[in-house]
C-alpha cells in the first residue's frame, strides 16, 4: 500500500496553524502527550460486567438502548462508576443542557483521579469558548481536536474551511464511549439533548452498551485515533488564559446550573434510575454472542487519495450485506443508495432475500438535501421488490408524552441492519455516500439471536402505519405514500406533510450533481 511521505500530515496542519492564526504555536505531533486506553483492574465495572464473562467464553455482551432516556442514564452510569479512565469521541458534543450534565460528571470523575481523554470533530463540534481549553488544563483531562483549521470563528474560518476543501470535507462521524477499558456505548448517537430525547425534535435512535472481547477492539481504534496526527490538543487553538472561569469557578457554575435542572426529567430520571446499580451489580440483561468491529482507518481524513477501497467500512459492510440469506432489515437516516447501492438489492432481491428499508421522509429529514440525493432512487428499489418506508413526523409521538409534555417532530437517526435471524449491525455509518466515502466511521457486528430479534421487532414498530409511510408504486407507477392506522388508511400522491414550495426546493436540489458529498 503506497501513502502519503512520512511527515506529510504534519507539515499540512503546521501550515494550517501557522498561517490560519499567527498566535498559535507550530503544530508537532510528536510533542503530544502519548497514551493508551488505561484498564482497570478492579473496579465496580469490571466487578458487574465480567461477572458472568467466564460462562461466555470468547463472546461479546449487549444491551441495547434502543430510546434516547436510557441512552443518556447508560452513559451516566458508566463515568459515575469508572475509577480509571474514561475515553470519548464523539461528532457532535454540545453545550446543552444534556451536554453540561455530562460535562460536570466528567470533571466531577476527573476530580476523583479518573483520566478523561475526550476526541471531538472540529466541524461537529464547533469549540470557540477558551473555558474548553480552560478544562483541558485539569490534570486528569485532556481534549483533542480532530482535523481542525485553526481559525475558531468568523468568515476567516469558512475561508480556511473551503481554502482546504480536499481535506476538511473528510471528518470524523465515529460515536463511542469506553469506560475502564472494560465497556463501550457506540451507535448512533452524538451528545446534546435532541439525541437524548429533550427537545421538540425526537430523534429515532439505537446505541448499544457492550462488555467482553469487543471493548479492547474498540479502545484500540480510539487509541489510533488519540495518536494520529490530525487529533489537535485543544490548548494549540484555543488559549485557556482567555477563559473567563478558573476551574474551581467552573466546578461553581456547573454546581449551580444543575441546581437550576432539579426538576428536569433528565435529573429525575438520574436520581431514580438503577441502571447505575444494576451495571455494577451484575444485573444487566447482557445477550452473549461472536462480535466483531467494523471502524475506518483515521487516515481516511489526510490521507483517502492513497487508500484503497477494501480499507473503507464500506467494503467490509457490502460483505456482510451480500451474506444475506432470508432478510435484510435496514435503518439508515440518511439513505442515498447510488447505482451501485440499488444493484447490489436488485441482486439480493434476485436470490429470495426480503429487503425492507427504512429512511427519513421529506418532513422528517434533518438535512434536507439528503433527501434530494435519495429521492430519485425510490422507483428503482421498488421496482427490484424492495419494500420502502419513510418515517412519519408523529412517531413515537405516545411513548414520548410519558417522559416529555408538549408536541414534538419525530426524525429517524439510527444507522442499524437485521440479518437473517442472528446478525447485527449497529453504528454511526449512513448508507449514502457521505459515510462510505468522506467520513470515518464505526459499526458493531453482532452475532446474536435476541439482539437480532430485538431489532427485528423495533424495525417493525418503526414501520407500523403510525410510525412511517409505505412508499409503494401504483399501477401507472407513480409513487404513493400510505399509512394503515386505527382510524383507517391515510394515502398520500406526493411527499406526505410537506409544502408544494418545499416540494419544488428538493426538486431543484435533486439536480446538483453532488451525490458524492451527501
Amino acid at each position: 500500500m503506497t501513502i502519503l511521505p512520512k511527515h506529510f500530515s504534519t507539515l499540512l496542519l503546521m501550515t494550517l496553524l501557522s498561517t490560519g492564526c499567527q498566535s498559535a504555536p507550530p503544530y508537532d505531533p510528536e510533542q503530544r502527550t502519548s497514551s493508551n486506553t488505561l484498564v482497570a483492574v478492579q473496579s465496580p465495572l469490571v466487578k458487574g460486567l465480567q461477572a458472568k464473562q467466564s460462562q461466555h467464553e470468547g463472546q461479546s455482551g449487549f444491551y441495547l438502548l434502543h430510546d434516547g432516556l436510557s441512552a443518556f442514564l447508560a452513559r451516566m452510569a458508566l463515568i459515575e462508576n469508572a475509577t480509571t479512565s474514561l475515553d470519548l469521541q464523539y461528532y457532535i458534543f454540545t453545550n446543552d443542557v444534556t451536554g453540561r450534565i455530562i460535562i460536570s460528571r466528567l470533571l466531577h470523575a476527573a476530580d476523583r483521579g479518573v483520566r478523561v481523554r475526550v476526541l471531538v470533530d472540529d466541524m461537529g463540534t464547533q469549540i470557540q469558548n477558551p473555558l474548553v481549553a480552560r478544562l483541558d488544563q485539569h490534570p486528569n483531562i485532556e481534549i483533542r481536536i480532530f482535523n481542525p483549521v485553526a481559525s475558531r470563528n468568523g468568515a476567516s474560518r469558512n475561508w480556511q474551511i473551503l481554502k482546504e476543501f480536499t481535506r476538511t470535507n473528510h471528518r470524523m462521524h465515529n460515536k463511542l464511549m469506553v469506560a475502564d477499558g472494560v465497556a463501550i456505548i457506540t451507535g448512533g448517537r452524538n451528545l446534546g439533548d435532541v439525541y437524548f430525547s429533550s427537545t421538540n425534535v425526537d430523534f429515532q435512535d439505537i446505541d448499544i452498551l457492550a462488555a467482553g472481547p469487543i471493548v479492547p477492539l474498540a479502545s484500540g481504534s480510539f487509541d489510533e485515533y488519540w495518536g494520529y496526527p490530525a487529533s489537535v490538543p485543544v490548548q494549540l487553538l484555543l488559549d485557556p488564559d482567555e477563559a473567563d472561569l478558573d476551574l474551581d469557578s467552573l466546578r461553581t457554575t456547573l454546581a449551580e446550573f444543575l441546581a437550576t435542572q432539579q426538576d428536569s426529567e433528565f435529573i429525575h430520571a438520574l436520581r431514580d434510575s438503577t441502571l447505575g446499580k444494576d451495571l455494577v451489580g451484575g444485573d444487566i440483561p447482557l445477550h452473549w454472542g461472536p462480535a466483531s468491529l467494523l471502524v475506518d482507518t483515521p487516515k481516511k481524513a489526510l490521507e483517502h487519495a492513497d487508500l484503497p477501497a477494501s480499507f473503507y467500512l464500506g467494503a467490509d459492510l457490502k460483505t456482510i450485506l451480500e451474506s444475506s440469506q432470508e432478510q435484510l432489515k435496514i435503518s439508515s437516516a440518511y439513505f442515498v443508495p447510488g447505482d451501485n447501492g440499488v444493484a447490489l438489492f436488485d441482486q439480493l432481491e434476485d436470490r429470495g432475500v426480503e429487503v425492507k428499508i427504512l429512511t427519513n421522509s421529506l418532513s422528517t429529514t434533518d438535512v434536507a438535501i439528503v433527501h434530494s440525493g435519495y429521492m430519485d432512487y425510490r422507483k428503482d428499489l421498488l421496482n427490484d421488490g424492495v419494500e420502502l418506508w419513510e418515517l412519519r413526523s408523529t412517531a413515537g409521538q405516545q411513548k414520548r408524552m410519558h417522559w416529555f409534555k408538549g408536541k414534538s417532530l419525530a426524525s429517524l437517526h439510527a444507522k442499524t441492519m437485521v440479518i437473517d435471524d442472528h446478525l447485527s449491525v449497529v453504528g454511526s455509518v449512513n448508507l449514502d455516500a457521505r459515510s462510505i466515502l468522506q467520513n470515518t466511521e464505526i459499526a458493531v457486528v453482532i452475532d446474536s439471536p435476541a439482539i437480532n430479534q430485538q431489532l427485528s421487532d423495533l424495525f417493525d414498530r418503526w414501520v407500523a402505519g403510525d410510525s412511517a409511510w409505505s412508499v409503494q408504486l401504483n399501477e401507472d407507477d407513480d409513487l404513493i405514500w400510505t399509512a394503515d392506522t386505527p382510524q383507517g388508511q391515510l394515502k398520500e400522491h406526493h411527499d406526505p406533510e410537506t409544502s408544494s414550495w418545499s416540494r419544488f426546493k428538493i426538486w431543484l436540489l435533486s439536480w446538483l450533481p453532488i451525490d458524492s458529498q451527501i
